[in-house]
């Protein structure tokens, strides 16, 4: 009993068989054969007319192959998979349609079904085409093993009329003599002659224009007169016109088989376009829902294919773009590429930033310029990249760079640095232990450093202080050199010695701006010391004998009447001749001192009834009066006062 029909495939790669067996229905079956030999036994015991010859599976080169088998069995319908080379040693065959179709590898399960789906209607409708156009009277056959001849003979007329039908499907090619001999009359094909007189003239002879569009091949240009159209136009002129629909069907077949070769050309949007010029005809055949999926996928595979060419040559922004362009589809396979090349592009960008950071870390540059620093590019790359591998040896790396940094700022004494590099450390991850010791070895940097300075301090306190320098200049004395030491270290030992010894010089200073009177001066020296804190009784002493001058000059300056003073001696003023001579009286008002001795002195004019006739005569006779001192808590102490002396000729 022969095999039941579907394909026949020659190979030994699993990938292909597997693609082959996802692709086989309910009506088709696959066979697999592994030897020339098996191959040859299968043809001849089945019925079996599609068949996929694998290039690697043979002994005998692929091209020598084929032609055997095209020889023996002419009604095979041949696919071929194989190589870039393997199809160059095909071309004749391919041109002239021994080989139906070839199969690039690595395959595709798509591509396999577009294929052999291809393969099937090649040989399932051929056959039936052929019978209705051309009756065949039945062969006899012997008994014995099957012959083949009768189906070489209708694969013989199937092959010219395929052949014509693609190239009718062409509207660039030229009619040839093949093509005229494979159209048959539309009608025919439907299984229907209607006679000449069942249409009115008009409308058949639309349809004879149709026919002839349909042979030379003008399927849906130019308008109006492609037979697409032609045969609307009948159909309108005649709905139920079975010549017409079967002509309208015939026209998307060629639409469609032309989007195949297109797809296999690996040209989908020249396919896309005669598939929707065969939607537009028949929105329900089968085959176009078909193909508009394989267009579909055809396209995604070549934007996947430019895709990931881009990205192998380092263009991710390319091919994010490119995937994007087909991003309206929807295509959940696109969509996937798409995100899993934008990772790439988070990915590259962050070892970017991890590079800079590595390049940072080497000149030293950890935390300063701002924003060009190791630790800026590493926060960068992690926000990129939260949970990626490739942080963790750089963070290492800026880990143990701060803390060597921070042992080398405080090995220079540069205290403010370290701290800066101890904190960064502690925010970027330097373990607690390491943190720890750092932090010890700064605070005993800083009470060494600390010491030293104030050691410094003290002796240029010293210097100063001997120089008696307490505070001038400002920004060079005693007292700027101890404010130094206060601020440094105010409870330090040196530091309040040195505020002592600067307060006593500074009450010494009072004391003697005190003796010579100088009340301001004493003030001043009194504020200076206190301003440092010095307290107690000393500078309580000072500002009682500043209190105690200032009110003794207060009463010094008090000018008292003359009667209130004790006269010892007085001396009459000589009357000026001139104002005796002219009989002039008057008077002068004078102030003047009485010193702690009784003596006279610091006299002035303060008033006169006639200006410089009597004031010399008045100072001196008063210049030679004595008084009795005023005494004050038992001391004798100056006293103004105010006289007037008055010339009178009488």
């Amino acid at each position: 009993m022969p095999s039941p029909a579907g394909l026949l495939a020659f190979t030994r790669d699993e990938s292909l068989i597997e693609a082959l067996r996802a692709t086989m229905d309910a009506q088709h079956q696959v066979s697999i054969v592994t030897t020339d030999g098996a191959l040859s036994d299968h043809l001849l015991a089945s019925l079996t007319r599609a068949v996929l010859i694998d290039s690697a599976a043979s002994h005998f080169p692929v091209a020598q192959l084929t032609a055997r088998l095209k020889a023996q069995f002419p009604d095979l319908v041949l696919v071929v998979a194989g190589t870039v080379a393997d199809q160059g040693a095909l071309a004749s065959q391919i041109t002239d349609g021994s080989v139906f179709r070839f199969l690039h590898k690595p395959v595709s399960t798509q591509r396999v079904k577009l294929f052999v789906e291809s393969a099937f209607r090649r040989s399932d409708t051929a056959p039936a085409a052929i019978a209705a156009a051309t009756p065949t009277p039945p062969v006899r056959t012997p008994s014995g093993p099957r012959s083949r001849t009768p189906l070489v003979l209708a694969a013989v007329v199937a092959a010219i009329a395929v052949a014509g039908g693609l190239w009718l499907a062409n509207r660039d090619a030229t009619p040839t003599a093949a093509t005229s001999r494979a159209t048959r009359p539309v009608a025919e094909a439907a299984g229907r002659a209607p006679a000449p007189a069942e249409l009115d003239p008009e409308t058949l002879g639309v349809l004879e224009r149709a026919d002839a569009a349909l042979a030379r091949g003008s399927l849906v240009a130019p308008p109006g007169d492609s037979a697409a159209d032609l045969y609307r136009q009948a159909l309108a002129r005649e709905p139920g016109s079975a010549r017409a629909g079967a002509g309208l069907d015939a026209v998307v077949d060629r639409l469609l088989g032309t989007a195949e070769q297109a797809l296999v050309a690996e040209r989908p949007d020249d396919a896309a376009r005669l598939v929707d010029f065969a939607r537009g005809l028949r929105p329900d055949q089968p085959r176009v829902a078909f193909l508009a999926a394989q267009v579909a996928k055809e396209r995604e595979r070549q934007l996947l294919a430019t895709a990931r060419r881009a990205a192998a040559g380092g263009d991710l922004d390319r091919a994010i773009a490119v995937l994007e362009s087909g991003s309206s589809t929807g295509s959940e396979l696109l969509g996937a590429a798409k995100r899993d090349l934008q990772q790439r592009e988070i990915e590259k960008e962050a070892a970017n930033f991890l590079a800079l950071a590595d390049a940072r870390l080497k000149s030293g540059a950890l935390l300063e310029p701002a924003q060009d620093n190791a630790r800026f590019y590493l926060e960068s790359a992690r926000a990129l990249m939260p949970q990626g591998a490739a942080l963790q040896p750089v963070e290492r790396a800026l880990r143990a760079a701060l803390v060597d940094a921070a042992n080398g700022a405080i090995a220079t004494s540069d205290l403010a640095a370290a701290e800066r590099l101890i904190a960064a450390g502690g925010e970027s991850g330097v373990s607690r232990e390491d943190l720890a010791g750092l932090r010890r070895t700064l605070e005993a940097a800083r009470i060494e450093g600390k010491a030293r300075a104030l050691t410094s301090l003290s002796q240029a306190f010293a210097e100063r202080l001997r120089q008696n320098r307490l505070v001038e200049p400002a920004d060079d004395s005693a007292r700027s050199v101890y404010l130094r030491m206060r601020e440094a270290d105010p409870q330090h030992p040196s530091t309040l010695a040195a505020r002592d010894a600067l307060g006593r010089e500074m009450m010494r200073e009072s004391q003697v701006a005190l003796a010579r009177s100088d009340l301001p001066g004493a003030e001043r020296w009194i504020a200076q010391a206190e301003a440092l804190g010095i307290t107690g009784a000393e500078v309580t002493n000072a500002k009682r004998d500043l209190a105690t001058q200032r009110a003794r000059a207060a009463r010094a300056t008090d000018v008292v009447p003359v009667g209130q003073l004790k006269l010892v001696r007085m001396v009459e003023p000589r009357y000026p001749a001139d104002a005796q001579a002219r009989g002039e009286a008057g008077w002068v008002d004078l102030e003047f001192t009485v010193s702690p001795t009784g003596t006279v002195v610091d006299i002035r004019v303060v008033g006169a009834s006639s200006a410089g006739v009597f004031d010399e005569a008045a100072s001196d006779a008063l210049a030679r009066w004595r008084f009795k001192p005023v005494e004050r808590n038992g001391v004798a102490v100056p006293q103004r006062a105010r006289l007037r002396i008055r010339f009178d000729l009488k």
